[in-house]
């Protein structure tokens, strides 16, 4: 049963990794195949895609934080694999496949249903959330200012933050672990316990901070590229980051696009208006989708690579 598990496993790597060579062939104009022809435009392409690969480790260690206060232990190592494994996923389709690939992988690697969809949650509200805060202040900083976002999006995005912010709060003021609610004599307290509780500022604070860290390490890459392909001063590093932070969220949110694809693009060509001319902003665009590509695939083989060296893949920690 194992050896046909481990198969099917290395059969769905194999049939990922197929399907995105196709995706990226499909998706990659003449135009930006030209301009990944320049040694210094392919150079920075290759640094933005390593820092890229960094959110994998990054995010693992705000992971194993979350799952901790859950009583489940792990080390970012294990998860790093884990979630690289899944990262190619997110090309497919439907904007689930991903997710449900993570769950099954966590679930046989020996991960607490309760345990797993707690913390998934837990970090998918301070991953926007961190979105949110790096978007909106890098582009409070850059030239534009916020008054380059439509007066409606200006609207959305504060009463987004808002509406984080306050989740936010709730789970960084109280600090109230499952196991602590399960003794209590309340029954509100012993539901909440079915929730997970409360993780508490200790892994709130340093887990937003990870994510945060993300968009922020990407946002430096993306400016490398934007510098070596001649873009304008004005598409500074703080543009960069904001633009991409803030395509990252609506994204995330548009169902069905596979990473965003159509999406992410569209609103960060709409950021870069009146910020820099319109052939710039599409050579931009399309060397951060370049970027990510590249980034994508070598989180993969790295993760790949790693369940080559040590064996099937990661376990829970006894």
């Amino acid at each position: 049963m194992n050896r046909l598990r481990r198969w099917l496993g290395w059969a769905l790597a194999a049939a990922l990794a197929t399907y995105f060579v196709w995706f990226a062939s499909r998706n990659l104009d003449t135009r930006t195949l030209a301009m990944l022809g320049s040694a210094k435009v392919l150079a920075a392409v290759v640094a933005a895609a390593l820092l890229y690969a960094t959110i994998i480790p990054v995010t693992a260690w705000a992971w194993v934080r979350l799952l901790a206060r859950q009583d489940e232990n792990w080390r970012a190592g294990q998860l790093a694999v884990m979630l690289g494994r899944i990262q190619l996923a997110k090309y497919i389709p439907g904007n689930v496949a991903q997710h449900a690939l993570r769950a099954t992988l966590a679930l046989q690697a020996g991960m607490g249903g309760r345990a797993l969809t707690v913390t998934v949650v837990q970090e998918t509200v301070l991953a926007i959330a961190a979105s949110v805060l790096v978007g909106v202040a890098a582009l409070a900083i850059s030239a534009p200012g916020l008054e380059q976002l439509p007066e409606s999006s200006r609207r959305w995005l504060f009463s987004a933050g808002i509406a984080l912010a306050v989740l936010v709060l709730v789970l960084s003021l109280f600090d109230l672990p499952p196991d602590r609610l399960r003794a209590s004599r309340f029954r509100l307290a012993r539901a909440l316990a079915g929730f997970g509780g409360l993780p508490g500022a200790s892994t709130v604070v340093p887990a937003l901070a990870a994510y945060a860290l993300n968009y922020l390490v990407i946002g430096v890459g993306l400016w490398l590229v934007a510098r070596a392909a001649g873009a304008p001063t004005a598409l500074d590093l703080p543009v960069a980051t904001a633009v991409f932070a803030l395509a990252w969220l609506l994204g995330f949110l548009a169902p069905g696009a596979p990473a965003g694809l159509g999406m992410r693009e569209g609103i960060m060509t709409l950021l870069l208006a009146g910020v820099v001319p319109a052939s710039d902003a599409l050579a931009f665009v399309l060397l951060a989708r370049v970027v990510t590509l590249v980034g994508d695939a070598l989180i993969y083989l790295t993760s790949m690579g790693a369940i080559l060296a040590s064996g099937p893949g990661p376990r829970k920690e006894a």
